[in-house]
Order: C-alpha cells, then structure tokens, then sequence
C-alpha cells in the first residue's frame, strides 16, 4: 500500500508538471505572437499543435518502450528533456533571443518529452485493479485539470507582473523538482518476469506504427472506446488557442492576459474537482458508459454556449458546464479503455491511445484558429459542439445497441 501510494504521488505530479507547463503557455502565447511577435491567428493554432503532433509520434514509441525497458527510465528522461524545452522557449519569451525558429523548435522538445503519458498510464495499470482503475486513471484526468488550475494562473498574473519569461523559467524548475522526486521516489511497476518476456518479443518501435493503430481501433473490445476519445478530445480542443483570442478581443471582453489565465484556472478547477471527487460516484451510481455519455452531453452544450453570452458571469456558469463534462467523460472513456486491455498490452494501447489523442490536439488548434481568423470567432466552439453531438449519439447508439 505504501509503494502505491508513493507511485500514484509521483505519477500525479510527473502528469500535472507536464499540464502545468502546457497550462502556462494557453494565456501567453497569443498575447505574445500577436502582441510582440505580430504573428496572425492561424499560425498560433500551428504553433500550439506543433507540441501534440510531436506527441501524437513519440507517444507509441515512449509506451512501447516503457513495456520493455520499464517505466521509471522512461519518465526520468521525459522530465530531463522537459527542463531543456523550457528553457529553450524562456529564452524567446523574456527577449534574450527573439527566434521564431527558436520557439517552433522549443515546442518541438517540450512535445517529444511530454509524450510520457502512455508510461504513467501503465504505472496506474501496474497498481491498480479493474475495480479501482477509472478511479486511478481519474487521477490522471485530475493532474491534468489540475494544470489548468495552476497553470493558466501562473502563466498570466506571472507574466503580468514580471514579463513573460518569467513563469516559463519557473516551469522548468518545477519539472527539476519532479525529476528528483521521480529518481529518488518511484519504484518500477512493471513486474520483472514481464520486462523480461517482452524484451523476448521486442522487435523495436516505429515512429508511427500504423499496423498496431488498426489493430487498436479495429479491436471489437477497446476499439470504440479509442475513436471515442479521439473525438472528444478533438472538440475539446478546438478552444486550447481560440479561447483567449475570444476573450481578449477588443469588441467582446477586451480582457488582460492575467484575466483570461485565471477563467482557464477556474475551468481547470471544477475539471479536477469532478476527477477526484466525483468520478467514483457516476461509476457506482450510473456506470462508466452513461456517466460518459452524460459528460458527453455536458460537454457539448457548454461549447455551444460560450459565444452566445456577453456577460462574464454568464460565462463562468458555461464554463463550469463544459469542465463538469470534460471532468467526466476523460476518466471514464479512458477506463473502459484500460479495462478492455489485455495486461501485457497495457502500455502499447495506452500508448496508441494517447498518440491519436495528440493527433487530436493537432488538428483540433489548427481547426480552431482556421476558422476563428477564416469565418468567424463562433465557429470553433459551435463546431467543437456539432463534433460533440455526434459522438454522444454515437456513443449511445453503440453502447447501448444490444
């Protein structure tokens, strides 16, 4: 129990390092290419996929690898790399060199060394039981809220006060502190006879295999679960760059950088609050496929809802619904995921899963500032919301056909 609890510490902080820095970057990379770099929106959603994409790659090959090798080698070097990419990127930020090609390179390190999360994944799995694992995967989801709390916060009141490469160079201290505690903490999960047998049957990773993602996705037990998370993060993902521009733009709320951290810090919030507090008790109460489907439906009409309203308050009471949804289904569609999964392919499917989630987050920024700069600001969460309904009736029609 006490190796555990160690471990299911040390993989939350490990997760909510990686969030927090990306939670930190939501509020100043707008203001920072519009309003110092004088770049136009649809490059700012490239720039933001930039990281998932190197993500959507490297995830497979970090979970694979994590099956093999272990799980602890695998997070140490992630963190390691993580230090350098902030540091990288801080540069930029606070003007000491003002690159472009400095910062599209920065974001590529920090999304290579983020694609961690199949290995932390896999630790939950080593840990837990199919009882326990939506709780434990719950934990998950809550570290990544959690930097969305602390986050967007950081990255705006920091900024606003002492320029904006100040809360970057604090991130890369932070992911300092989490590498020491992960080499001096954590214990390997992964059972040794098991290692042993898969570096038996290792024939070495691809960068993209494209064979195990058809398997995945065409697997009658864990396939659905798989393009289901792949779409809701998408949706979702339509605001990670839309977001502040919607906020900060003049003839709307006009709001500072520090305002509009601290709305992503409250979305961040209720998201963790519902993971820690709440996912256990949808589970028992309800069941993991229709508390899904209600955070499904949650998460649909708060995307819908937020361009609709000019009022602040009016838009905190949406965005409490749209994190209470997105608070909901993630644990759940990825515990369905993780139950459906054989033990010994824990870290591959995670792996993969994860991977098209990235791929999600590419296209999802992209998409978004395609149409907030091509048609209009609306359209990336009313479109994020028409993605949304569909996977709800998707998910019941599928669910629920027998």
């Amino acid at each position: 129990m006490k190796s555990y609890n160690y471990s299911l510490i040390v993989i939350f902080i490990t997760i909510f390092i990686d969030l927090l820095g990306f939670g930190i970057i939501i509020p100043l990379l707008p203001f920072f290419m519009t309003d110092v770099m004088h770049i136009n929106e649809a490059t700012i959603g490239i720039i933001v996929a930039l990281f998932s994409l190197m993500q959507f790659i490297f995830t497979p090959v970090w979970g694979s690898l994590s099956d093999v090798y272990g799980r602890k080698p695998i997070l140490i070097m992630s963190l390691a790399g993580n230090i350098i990419s902030y540091l990288m990127m801080a540069l930029v930020f606070s003007g000491i060199i003002l690159s472009f090609w400095l910062l599209v390179l920065s974001r590529i390190f920090a999304g290579i060394f983020s694609a961690n999360l199949s290995a932390a994944q896999s630790v939950i799995s080593d840990i837990t039981t199919k009882a326990n694992r939506a709780r434990g995967m719950g934990y998950i989801g809550a570290a990544f809220s959690m930097g969305f709390v602390f986050g967007p916060a950081i990255g705006g009141i920091v900024s606003e006060n002492f320029g904006f490469g100040a809360p970057i160079f604090l991130a890369s201290f932070f992911s300092f502190i989490a590498l020491i505690l992960c080499i001096v903490a954590l214990k390997e999960t992964l059972p040794i006879e098991l290692m042993k047998e898969n570096k038996k049957n290792f024939k070495g990773v691809t960068l993209i295999n494209f064979e195990s993602v058809k398997k995945v996705i065409t697997n009658k037990k864990v396939g659905i679960f798989v393009i289901l998370f792949f779409f809701i993060t998408f949706s979702f993902a339509n605001i990670h760059a839309t977001f502040v521009l919607f906020t900060k733009r003049p003839a709307g709320f006009h709001l500072t950088q520090e305002q509009s951290g601290l709305i992503l810090s409250f979305l961040g919030i209720i998201g963790a609050s519902v993971q820690f507090f709440l996912v256990k008790f949808f589970k028992e109460k309800i069941g993991e496929e229709k508390s899904l489907i209600l955070g499904n439906l949650l998460t649909t009409l708060g995307l819908v809802l937020i361009p609709v309203f000019n009022s602040i308050t009016l838009l905190l009471v949406v965005i409490f619904i749209l994190a209470f949804g997105n608070g909901l289904n993630i644990p759940m569609v990825m515990g369905l995921i993780s139950n459906n999964t054989d033990i010994d392919k824990q870290g591959s499917v995670l792996g993969i899963n994860q991977a098209l989630g990235s791929l999600a987050r590419v296209f999802g920024p992209i998409w978004g500032t395609f149409l907030y700069e091509k048609i209009g600001y609306q359209y990336p969460f009313l479109s994020g919301g028409i993605f949304m309904f569909l996977v709800t009736i998707f998910s019941i029609r599928i669910m629920f056909r027998d």
